[in-house]
């Protein structure tokens, strides 16, 4: 059939109006959901991709070595490297790899006895979250926030019940039952807690190591002990004490015919004026007189 021109402005008139009545409805602004789109920024030249490649490969040299010593903060080591792979772009893959050269001494024989159950990045940080114990002249604050901190890095959404656990799984042996016993709901309830017992036994601690009996200062002096009291008495005045223990020895028998007595060298002259000449004199032992 062929289509003449007539026919083909009568078809295009009905296409025009049956365009014509279908009915369009407007929309309803409160119904459209915008959808917001982030752009962000691309490198601008592939010299700056270049530059911050060398400055990620130059940070990661300088990252520091960690051998599991007690001075070392195993917090603050495992957010550095956390931070400096991150800027590499390293998968998590390759972050366990990679940390293995910065293992040393302590800290590489553990990872080495400890590889089969280590088999990613997150099990490696729940494995050394759980290896952080408190030190024995560590507080309980300066152990809560590294704890803390490990938690939050190997699980930034940790239940607060996890958290408890972990907490209390490195505690000190002497603070566990009291912790337990208090049931603490929330980390910061836990501080509380552990806090307190820590003050209570500082306390104790202190009490016991102050001793009951001061050193004796007269270590080669005579005392008297007063066995009902189980207390030292001393004497009041030392001139005293060494006169009456004096007179308590029994007196010594005259080994010449002269006074045992010192004298001074006046005393002396007087005596010898009023010495007797004869030779024939001897000394009484009982009043210790001549004659």
């Amino acid at each position: 059939m062929v289509i003449t021109r007539s026919n083909y402005q009568q078809l295009f008139q009905q296409e025009a109006q049956r365009l014509s009545d279908i009915e369009i409805e407007s929309p309803q602004y409160s119904e459209i959901s915008f959808n917001h789109i982030v752009y962000r920024p691309l490198l601008s030249s592939i010299m700056e991709e270049q530059i911050l490649h060398t400055l990620a490969k130059e940070q990661i040299k300088r990252l520091a070595k960690f051998g599991g010593a007690h001075h070392e903060d195993v917090a603050k080591w495992l957010s550095d490297v956390e931070e400096v792979f991150t800027r590499a772009q390293l998968q998590p893959s390759n972050k366990l790899l990679a940390v293995q050269s910065y293992l040393i001494d302590s800290a590489e024989k553990w990872f080495r006895y400890n590889k089969s159950i280590i088999l990613d990045w997150s099990t490696l940080k729940l494995q050394l979250l759980e290896q952080r114990l408190q030190l024995c002249d560590e507080s309980v604050m300066d152990y809560y926030h590294d704890k803390i901190h490990l938690c939050l890095q190997a699980d930034s959404n940790m239940s607060s019940s996890m958290i408890i656990h972990y907490l209390t799984k490195g505690l000190k042996q002497s603070l566990i039952a009291h912790v337990i016993r208090r049931h603490p709901a929330t980390p910061p309830e836990f501080l509380a807690v552990a806090q307190d017992e820590e003050k209570i036994q500082f306390t104790l601690n202190g009490l016991s190591s102050a001793s009951p009996n001061k050193p004796d200062p007269y270590p080669n002096e005579d005392f008297q002990m007063d066995h009902q009291v189980n207390a030292v008495t001393r004497p009041v005045n030392d001139n005293n004490r060494s006169f009456n223990w004096q007179h308590r020895q029994p007196l010594p028998q005259p080994l010449m015919n002269v006074p045992t007595t010192p004298f001074s060298s006046s005393s002396r002259r007087s005596y010898s004026q009023r010495r007797p000449v004869a030779s024939t004199a001897r000394q009484c032992y009982t009043c210790y007189g001549f004659g």
